[in-house]
Protein backbone atom coordinates (compact mmCIF):
# COMPACT_ATOMS: atom_id res chain seq x y z
CA UNK A 1 0.00 0.00 0.00
CA UNK A 2 1.69 3.46 -1.24
CA UNK A 3 2.09 6.12 1.94
CA UNK A 4 0.56 9.22 2.03
CA UNK A 5 4.05 11.04 0.42
CA UNK A 6 4.34 8.42 -2.42
CA UNK A 7 0.48 9.56 -3.48
CA UNK A 8 2.37 12.64 -4.10
CA UNK A 9 4.68 11.03 -6.32
CA UNK A 10 2.00 9.59 -8.06
CA UNK A 11 0.05 12.48 -9.11
CA UNK A 12 3.14 14.74 -9.68
CA UNK A 13 4.43 11.63 -11.84
CA UNK A 14 1.54 11.69 -13.63
CA UNK A 15 2.07 15.18 -15.19
CA UNK A 16 4.85 13.68 -16.92
CA UNK A 17 2.40 11.86 -20.06
CA UNK A 18 2.08 13.40 -22.61
CA UNK A 19 -1.28 14.81 -23.91
CA UNK A 20 -2.08 12.48 -27.16
CA UNK A 21 -2.91 14.32 -30.06
CA UNK A 22 -3.31 14.08 -33.82
CA UNK A 23 -0.99 17.15 -34.03
CA UNK A 24 2.00 15.15 -33.35
CA UNK A 25 3.69 12.39 -35.59
CA UNK A 26 5.10 9.23 -35.35
CA UNK A 27 8.01 9.58 -33.05
CA UNK A 28 7.51 12.42 -30.61
CA UNK A 29 6.16 10.33 -27.99
CA UNK A 30 9.67 8.42 -27.31
CA UNK A 31 12.24 7.07 -29.98
CA UNK A 32 13.55 4.42 -27.41
CA UNK A 33 17.27 2.60 -28.24
CA UNK A 34 18.25 -0.66 -26.39
CA UNK A 35 21.76 -2.31 -26.30
CA UNK A 36 22.01 -5.47 -26.11
CA UNK A 37 20.56 -8.92 -27.06
CA UNK A 38 23.21 -11.61 -26.96
CA UNK A 39 23.44 -15.88 -27.90
CA UNK A 40 22.44 -16.48 -24.09
CA UNK A 41 19.76 -13.70 -23.92
CA UNK A 42 17.37 -12.58 -26.64
CA UNK A 43 14.46 -12.22 -24.17
CA UNK A 44 15.69 -9.44 -21.90
CA UNK A 45 15.47 -6.95 -24.85
CA UNK A 46 12.30 -8.02 -26.60
CA UNK A 47 11.19 -7.56 -22.59
CA UNK A 48 12.11 -4.18 -22.29
CA UNK A 49 11.52 -2.67 -25.85
CA UNK A 50 8.30 -4.29 -25.37
CA UNK A 51 7.68 -2.41 -22.08
CA UNK A 52 8.62 0.72 -23.03
CA UNK A 53 6.20 0.64 -26.42
CA UNK A 54 3.49 -0.59 -24.25
CA UNK A 55 4.19 2.60 -21.92
CA UNK A 56 3.49 4.30 -24.51
CA UNK A 57 7.06 4.93 -26.73
CA UNK A 58 6.37 5.05 -30.74
CA UNK A 59 9.37 3.26 -31.78
CA UNK A 60 12.36 0.83 -29.99
CA UNK A 61 15.22 0.50 -31.89
CA UNK A 62 17.30 -3.02 -30.75
CA UNK A 63 21.00 -3.05 -31.31
CA UNK A 64 21.93 -6.55 -30.48
CA UNK A 65 24.61 -9.20 -31.57
CA UNK A 66 23.69 -11.46 -34.85
CA UNK A 67 22.75 -14.50 -32.80
CA UNK A 68 20.06 -12.15 -31.16
CA UNK A 69 18.58 -10.86 -33.94
CA UNK A 70 16.26 -13.72 -35.37
CA UNK A 71 14.81 -14.68 -32.46
CA UNK A 72 13.98 -11.02 -31.32
CA UNK A 73 12.76 -10.35 -34.72
CA UNK A 74 10.32 -13.62 -34.01
CA UNK A 75 9.29 -12.53 -30.99
CA UNK A 76 7.52 -9.14 -32.12
CA UNK A 77 7.69 -7.48 -35.36
CA UNK A 78 7.22 -4.13 -33.52
CA UNK A 79 10.68 -4.12 -32.60
CA UNK A 80 13.14 -2.46 -35.09
CA UNK A 81 16.32 -4.55 -34.30
CA UNK A 82 20.32 -4.20 -35.57
CA UNK A 83 22.08 -7.17 -35.59
CA UNK A 84 25.63 -5.18 -35.67
CA UNK A 85 26.36 -5.17 -31.16
CA UNK A 86 29.44 -7.77 -32.08
CA UNK A 87 30.44 -6.49 -35.71
CA UNK A 88 34.38 -5.09 -35.55
CA UNK A 89 32.88 -1.71 -36.65
CA UNK A 90 29.45 -1.89 -34.48
CA UNK A 91 30.44 2.21 -33.25
CA UNK A 92 30.33 3.23 -36.39
CA UNK A 93 26.98 1.73 -37.67
CA UNK A 94 25.32 2.58 -34.36
CA UNK A 95 26.39 5.97 -34.01
CA UNK A 96 24.68 7.41 -36.91
CA UNK A 97 21.70 6.52 -34.67
CA UNK A 98 21.68 8.15 -31.90
CA UNK A 99 20.87 11.39 -32.86
CA UNK A 100 17.11 9.97 -33.53
CA UNK A 101 17.29 8.33 -30.37
CA UNK A 102 15.87 10.28 -26.74
CA UNK A 103 17.06 7.89 -24.59
CA UNK A 104 19.19 4.93 -25.03
CA UNK A 105 18.92 1.85 -22.30
CA UNK A 106 22.35 -0.33 -21.91
CA UNK A 107 21.81 -3.92 -20.75
CA UNK A 108 19.11 -5.96 -20.95
CA UNK A 109 20.50 -9.14 -22.09
CA UNK A 110 23.94 -7.55 -22.72
CA UNK A 111 26.15 -10.63 -21.58
CA UNK A 112 30.04 -10.03 -21.09
CA UNK A 113 31.72 -10.62 -24.20
CA UNK A 114 34.73 -8.57 -24.66
CA UNK A 115 34.76 -7.57 -27.39
CA UNK A 116 30.91 -5.90 -27.10
CA UNK A 117 31.71 -4.60 -23.66
CA UNK A 118 34.49 -2.28 -25.07
CA UNK A 119 32.30 -1.45 -28.15
CA UNK A 120 29.51 -0.48 -25.23
CA UNK A 121 32.32 1.68 -23.35
CA UNK A 122 33.21 3.56 -26.08
CA UNK A 123 29.60 4.12 -26.97
CA UNK A 124 28.88 5.48 -23.71
CA UNK A 125 31.52 7.89 -24.35
CA UNK A 126 30.15 8.95 -27.93
CA UNK A 127 26.65 9.23 -25.77
CA UNK A 128 27.96 10.97 -23.31
CA UNK A 129 29.50 13.88 -25.96
CA UNK A 130 25.79 14.36 -26.89
CA UNK A 131 24.93 14.66 -23.71
CA UNK A 132 22.59 11.62 -24.38
CA UNK A 133 20.42 10.42 -21.73
CA UNK A 134 20.75 6.70 -20.52
CA UNK A 135 19.52 3.97 -18.46
CA UNK A 136 21.53 1.11 -17.16
CA UNK A 137 20.55 -2.15 -16.09
CA UNK A 138 21.92 -5.76 -15.83
CA UNK A 139 25.13 -6.46 -17.35
CA UNK A 140 25.31 -2.63 -18.08
CA UNK A 141 25.50 -2.07 -14.48
CA UNK A 142 28.71 -4.86 -14.82
CA UNK A 143 30.44 -2.68 -17.20
CA UNK A 144 30.01 0.71 -15.40
CA UNK A 145 31.28 -1.37 -12.16
CA UNK A 146 34.67 -2.53 -14.07
CA UNK A 147 35.39 1.46 -15.58
CA UNK A 148 33.74 4.01 -13.13
CA UNK A 149 34.58 7.15 -15.45
CA UNK A 150 32.48 5.60 -17.91
CA UNK A 151 30.02 7.51 -15.81
CA UNK A 152 31.27 9.48 -13.67
CA UNK A 153 29.74 13.19 -13.85
CA UNK A 154 27.70 11.78 -17.20
CA UNK A 155 25.14 14.39 -18.01
CA UNK A 156 22.09 12.21 -17.78
CA UNK A 157 22.21 8.37 -16.17
CA UNK A 158 20.00 6.20 -14.39
CA UNK A 159 20.94 3.25 -12.65
CA UNK A 160 18.57 0.53 -11.91
CA UNK A 161 20.49 -2.23 -9.62
CA UNK A 162 18.75 -4.83 -7.85
CA UNK A 163 20.15 -5.62 -4.14
CA UNK A 164 23.41 -7.83 -5.38
CA UNK A 165 24.18 -5.56 -8.12
CA UNK A 166 24.12 -2.59 -5.60
CA UNK A 167 26.66 -3.97 -3.57
CA UNK A 168 29.05 -4.44 -6.73
CA UNK A 169 28.40 -0.50 -7.22
CA UNK A 170 29.23 0.19 -3.48
CA UNK A 171 32.40 -1.94 -4.21
CA UNK A 172 33.40 -0.61 -7.33
CA UNK A 173 32.41 3.48 -7.03
CA UNK A 174 33.69 3.56 -2.62
CA UNK A 175 35.58 0.55 -2.36
CA UNK A 176 33.06 -0.44 0.35
CA UNK A 177 31.87 -4.62 1.01
CA UNK A 178 28.04 -4.63 1.83
CA UNK A 179 25.49 -6.89 2.24
CA UNK A 180 22.70 -7.25 -0.14
CA UNK A 181 19.60 -5.63 1.17
CA UNK A 182 16.11 -5.95 0.75
CA UNK A 183 15.78 -2.26 1.31
CA UNK A 184 18.92 -0.12 0.79
CA UNK A 185 20.24 1.94 3.26
CA UNK A 186 19.15 5.33 1.89
CA UNK A 187 22.37 7.23 3.20
CA UNK A 188 24.46 4.44 1.68
CA UNK A 189 22.20 5.25 -1.66
CA UNK A 190 22.81 8.71 -1.54
CA UNK A 191 26.36 8.75 -0.63
CA UNK A 192 27.00 6.45 -4.28
CA UNK A 193 24.85 8.55 -6.01
CA UNK A 194 27.11 11.96 -4.73
CA UNK A 195 29.91 9.72 -5.85
CA UNK A 196 29.13 9.14 -9.46
CA UNK A 197 27.94 12.87 -9.83
CA UNK A 198 25.19 15.48 -9.55
CA UNK A 199 22.99 14.05 -12.47
CA UNK A 200 23.08 10.46 -11.34
CA UNK A 201 19.36 8.87 -10.09
CA UNK A 202 19.69 5.75 -8.59
CA UNK A 203 16.76 3.35 -8.83
CA UNK A 204 17.56 0.30 -5.70
CA UNK A 205 15.19 -2.37 -6.88
CA UNK A 206 13.95 -4.44 -3.83
CA UNK A 207 10.99 -5.17 -1.42
CA UNK A 208 10.40 -1.28 -1.68
CA UNK A 209 12.11 0.54 -4.09
CA UNK A 210 14.56 3.71 -3.14
CA UNK A 211 15.17 6.03 -5.63
CA UNK A 212 17.75 8.95 -5.26
CA UNK A 213 19.82 11.41 -7.13
CA UNK A 214 23.58 13.08 -6.85
CA UNK A 215 22.56 16.04 -5.80
CA UNK A 216 23.80 17.71 -2.60
CA UNK A 217 20.78 19.01 -1.19
CA UNK A 218 17.52 15.87 -2.00
CA UNK A 219 15.58 13.14 -0.60
CA UNK A 220 15.19 9.75 -1.37
CA UNK A 221 12.11 8.76 -2.72
CA UNK A 222 10.69 5.31 -2.17
CA UNK A 223 7.53 3.26 -4.06
CA UNK A 224 6.48 0.88 -1.71
CA UNK A 225 3.01 -0.27 -3.58
CA UNK A 226 2.67 -3.89 -3.45
CA UNK A 227 3.22 -6.03 -6.02
CA UNK A 228 3.35 -10.57 -5.46
CA UNK A 229 5.76 -12.75 -3.86
CA UNK A 230 6.16 -14.05 -7.71
CA UNK A 231 10.05 -13.73 -8.58
CA UNK A 232 10.57 -14.41 -12.48
CA UNK A 233 13.12 -13.53 -15.32
CA UNK A 234 12.28 -10.14 -17.23
CA UNK A 235 10.24 -8.39 -14.57
CA UNK A 236 13.80 -6.13 -14.33
CA UNK A 237 13.40 -5.93 -18.08
CA UNK A 238 9.62 -4.85 -18.34
CA UNK A 239 10.65 -2.02 -15.50
CA UNK A 240 13.81 -0.92 -17.55
CA UNK A 241 12.02 -0.01 -20.77
CA UNK A 242 9.16 1.54 -18.74
CA UNK A 243 11.65 3.85 -17.12
CA UNK A 244 13.27 4.10 -20.60
CA UNK A 245 9.82 5.55 -22.14
CA UNK A 246 8.91 7.72 -18.68
CA UNK A 247 12.46 8.97 -18.57
CA UNK A 248 12.13 10.15 -22.41
CA UNK A 249 8.84 12.44 -21.42
CA UNK A 250 11.14 14.01 -18.25
CA UNK A 251 13.10 16.03 -20.66
CA UNK A 252 12.09 19.55 -21.02
CA UNK A 253 9.85 19.77 -17.32
CA UNK A 254 10.44 22.41 -15.08
CA UNK A 255 12.60 21.56 -12.58
CA UNK A 256 10.97 20.38 -9.14
CA UNK A 257 11.48 18.43 -6.33
CA UNK A 258 11.53 15.58 -6.83
CA UNK A 259 13.09 15.95 -9.74
CA UNK A 260 11.12 15.30 -13.20
CA UNK A 261 13.69 12.14 -13.36
CA UNK A 262 13.32 10.57 -9.74
CA UNK A 263 9.41 11.12 -11.04
CA UNK A 264 10.07 9.20 -13.71
CA UNK A 265 11.69 6.36 -11.89
CA UNK A 266 8.71 6.37 -9.57
CA UNK A 267 6.57 6.57 -12.26
CA UNK A 268 7.80 2.92 -13.78
CA UNK A 269 8.31 1.24 -10.24
CA UNK A 270 4.34 2.11 -9.98
CA UNK A 271 3.40 0.56 -13.21
CA UNK A 272 5.48 -2.60 -13.04
CA UNK A 273 4.67 -3.43 -9.38
CA UNK A 274 0.75 -2.83 -10.46
CA UNK A 275 1.26 -5.17 -13.41
CA UNK A 276 2.91 -7.93 -10.99
CA UNK A 277 0.21 -7.73 -9.23
CA UNK A 278 -2.41 -7.97 -11.70
CA UNK A 279 -0.78 -10.73 -13.44
CA UNK A 280 -0.05 -12.68 -10.15
CA UNK A 281 -4.26 -12.44 -10.08
CA UNK A 282 -4.79 -14.99 -12.82
CA UNK A 283 -1.23 -16.59 -13.05
CA UNK A 284 -0.21 -17.04 -9.74
CA UNK A 285 3.21 -19.24 -8.90
CA UNK A 286 3.12 -19.97 -12.78
CA UNK A 287 2.80 -16.37 -13.24
CA UNK A 288 5.70 -15.21 -16.42
CA UNK A 289 7.14 -11.72 -17.39
CA UNK A 290 4.85 -12.30 -20.56
CA UNK A 291 2.18 -12.49 -18.46
CA UNK A 292 3.21 -8.81 -16.78
CA UNK A 293 3.68 -7.38 -20.43
CA UNK A 294 0.00 -8.08 -20.97
CA UNK A 295 -0.76 -6.34 -18.20
CA UNK A 296 1.13 -2.86 -18.62
CA UNK A 297 -0.70 -0.99 -21.04
CA UNK A 298 -4.04 -1.55 -19.44
CA UNK A 299 -2.61 -0.71 -15.84
CA UNK A 300 -1.05 1.98 -17.49
CA UNK A 301 -4.55 3.36 -18.63
CA UNK A 302 -6.06 2.64 -15.20
CA UNK A 303 -2.95 4.71 -13.56
CA UNK A 304 -2.33 7.48 -15.81
CA UNK A 305 -4.65 7.82 -17.94
CA UNK A 306 -7.70 8.74 -15.12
Amino acid sequence: MSTNAEDQFFQAAKQLVPVLSNAKHKGQAGRIGIVGGSLEYSGAPFFAGMSALRTGADLVHIFCCKEASIPIKSFSPELIVHPVLDDNNALSQIEPWLERLHVILIGPGLGRDQKVLNTVGKLIEVCRGVSKPLVIDADGLFLVGQNTQLIKNYPSVVLTPNSMEFTRLVKAFLNKTVEPEKVVDGKLLKELAQTIGEKVVILHKGSTDVIGDGRAVSTNISCSEAGSFRRCGGQGDLLSGALSTFTCWSQGHEPSEPTPQMLACYAASRLVRECNSAAFKIGGRGMLASDMLHQVAPTFAKLYET
